[in-house]
């Protein structure tokens, strides 16, 4: 994946209070410095975490509208499938008014009684004798992370499970990056497994606009993700 990528320095830090105060270099590593490449994979991690954490505000509409486009040279595949739905998220992105895009969030992710479309890794996965929750919160856990206090949403909330691979890529202050094992274990476990079936419900929706575009995008990095973690 290339370097290029998320807007730098546009606020997002999900409603409630989670662990991503600020969209940029500083709220993606750790004490090590981490690659070019990684730093990108964390940046994309932390805006989908904000996006799924709540809606959208102006300044973070203006701050990706104005972000780079990916380059790609490959005529096809999953590198050029990347590239242009970021594109067309940045368009969407200029074109969306805030109110609008709240009014949406609520509409498709929290709903009357029952949402649209449900952004929990438990709505999707079944374990036999035990429950996705708990199991996450093991692994949390066994990588010295949980949820903090003021923090409303569960571990297995899609924008927590973003967060989550943020910080095992970037680290975290007082949490170093986890090994490249690690990462590739979180996610074939937490990501992969459920992740592309909730976009796609998110894309069925007949109510879903701006989010259309992002869970389209979601689609387009988890498959990119899925790819390079398969590497050795």
């Amino acid at each position: 994946m290339s370097a290029a990528g998320p807007p730098q320095g546009a606020n997002c830090a999900p409603p409630g209070g989670s662990a991503a105060a600020e969209f940029n270099e500083a709220a993606s590593v750790g004490v090590q410095p981490i690659a070019a490449e990684d730093q990108a994979r964390a940046n994309f991690y932390a805006l989908l975490g904000r996006l799924y954490g709540g809606a959208p505000d102006a300044a973070l509409l203006r701050a990706i509208a104005a972000a780079d486009e990916l380059p790609v040279a490959a005529a096809e595949g999953p590198a050029r499938d990347l590239a242009e739905s970021w594109r067309t998220l940045i368009a969407a992105s200029a074109a969306m008014d805030a109110e609008a895009a709240s009014q949406e969030y609520v509409d498709l992710f929290v709903g009357v009684g029952r949402s649209e479309v449900s952004l929990h890794a438990a709505g999707y996965l079944a374990r036999a004798g035990s429950s996705v929750l708990s199991e996450m919160r093991a692994e949390l856990s066994r990588h010295g992370l949980a949820r903090q206090e003021g923090v409303s949403i569960y571990e297995d909330h899609l924008a927590a499970v973003c967060e989550t691979m943020r910080v095992l890529i970037g680290g975290a202050p007082g949490i170093e990056p986890s090994s490249f094992t690690d990462q590739r274990k979180f996610f074939e476990s937490y990501v992969s497994p459920w992740v592309p079936a909730c976009c796609a419900a998110i894309i069925a929706s007949a109510i879903a606009n701006y989010y259309r575009r992002v869970a389209e995008f979601t689609q387009s990095f988890v498959a990119i993700e899925r790819d390079s973690l398969a590497i050795e």
